[in-house]
């Protein structure tokens, strides 16, 4: 993967969530998802992109049903 035009390390990240995706929310999920990235990976922080998307309950299956 290219990131910036170069091939060092970098990342792309989605975070799909039912419910708890607000503004503040997603600010405190990137802090700890780049912190994340960086210390077990050794991604930097600006090196990647993180995002977010708040989908329904009826929109996400698990165990032959969805949660809605």
């Amino acid at each position: 993967m290219s990131f910036s035009g170069s091939t060092d390390l970098c990342a792309t990240c989605f975070l799909y969530s039912i419910g708890k995706t607000g503004e503040q929310e997603s600010k405190v999920y990137a802090k700890l998802l780049c912190h994340l990235l960086n210390k077990q990976l050794k991604i930097p922080p600006d090196r990647g992109f993180v995002s977010f998307f708040e989908i329904s309950a009826g929109n996400v299956g698990w165990n032959t049903t969805t949660f809605a």
